[in-house]
């Protein structure tokens, strides 16, 4: 790992140094491994009492590497060319995103789908009717694993041969709630898990609020189904309309204290009136001209065999046996690559003979 990611994870232990401070101390210090040095450069107030225990705050950065390796989860810097643009419009953006599963968070459209965990049938239906059109024209769909309309969510685009995000509120080696461990392990085999917690991170209350805005954040639209008149899904709708995204709502019984919240939003003009997946749609093509899709793929090592390498990295350290197997090379000949992948600083080279891959060698400015 490299010290630039290392300060990175170490300064994300410290309470109240959020992913806005920590964009600016980079741009001020040129790089946040400078954490490291003695003395370091100037630093904010808030900071002052952490300089004496920065040993302390090393070995934890060092204990979440090793979780995420052993995991296989993946660790994405807002620094990453793979970190998805639009969280850097959100009032609040991550400073760091743990992920599982290969789904690109770019190049495509993202749609959230959001509601109450306690819906009607009419909700379940509305769900499905707009999801299944959703998928069918290709968008990710995005919601955070919860009961109801979110799993539902999730399980209608998995049904259909979508693809789907589940964003969580704890760390990446457990699921909640457990009945939805196998729901989760589905959604990894072609979709992607994502917190902005490490791995080891326990699940609390208040984590469920920064939860939702990264769902908003990651979508170019939000559609929200069925609310009462509190609940996580307003704040997630809440947070996508502060973040100049659209918001979508579904009209449904005005007896029934599942809509209540959704029909305050229409009133309120944060949410429009949904009625049909077409809406949805022509909203897409209409944002993107405003929120551009970032089509364009991260940079790839030049050579067959140093991006035959590196593509299989992603999904994780490899022993150098393993690499050389699977692309029926030699050893030496993957040595090679090896050597000259990590002088470029494409890869890391881990004792006992694995492979990881390092920050993309322009990620770092």
């Amino acid at each position: 790992m490299s010290e630039e990611l290392l300060a990175l994870l170490a300064l994300t232990q410290i309470e109240g140094l959020g992913g806005k401070q920590l964009r600016r101390l980079r741009r001020s210090w040129g790089s946040l491994a400078a954490f490291w040095e003695s003395p370091p450069p100037p630093v904010p107030p808030k900071l002052k009492p952490y300089l004496g225990q920065r040993l302390q705050l090393r070995h934890q950065a060092e204990e979440i590497q090793a979780r995420c390796e052993k995991l296989q989860v993946r660790i994405l810097p807002f620094w990453d060319v793979a970190f998805p643009p639009l969280l850097e419009e959100i009032a609040q953006p991550p400073a760091v995103l743990y992920q599982r599963g290969n789904l690109p968070l770019y190049g495509r459209p993202f749609v959230a789908v959001v509601g109450t965990r306690k819906p009607s049938p009419y909700g379940l239906k509305a769900t499905a009717h707009f999801v299944e059109a959703l998928v069918e024209a290709g968008v990710v769909i995005v919601s955070g694993l919860a009961y109801g309309i979110d799993a539902h969510a999730h399980r209608v685009t998995l049904q259909h041969g979508g693809q789907t995000v589940a964003v969580l509120a704890h760390g990446l080696d457990r699921i909640y709630p457990t009945a939805h461990r196998r729901l989760a392990d589905e959604i990894l085999a072609t979709g992607a898990w994502l917190s902005e917690y490490p791995p080891g991170t326990e699940l609390h209350p208040l984590q469920f609020p920064f939860r939702n805005r990264i769902i908003a954040g990651l979508a170019q639209v939000t559609l929200l189904i069925e609310s009462r008149e509190k609940g996580g899904a307003l704040f997630t709708a809440r947070a996508a309309f502060e973040a100049n995204r659209p918001v979508f709502a579904v009209p449904g019984d005005i007896f029934a204290a599942t809509s209540a919240g959704t029909h305050r939003l229409i009133v309120e003009q944060v949410a429009q009136l949904a009625y049909s997946p077409a809406q949805i749609l022509t909203e897409l093509s209409v944002q993107a001209d405003r929120l551009p899709l970032p089509v364009a793929s991260p940079r790839q090592p030049e050579g067959a065999t140093a991006s035959a390498i590196y593509a299989l990295l992603a999904e994780g350290m490899r022993h150098i046996d393993e690499v050389a197997a699977k692309l029926r090379l030699s050893a030496e000949e993957v040595m090679q690559q090896v050597i000259l992948l990590e002088i470029e600083g494409w890869i890391q080279q881990r004792p006992g003979g694995y492979l990881m891959r390092a920050s993309p060698p322009d990620a770092i400015s």
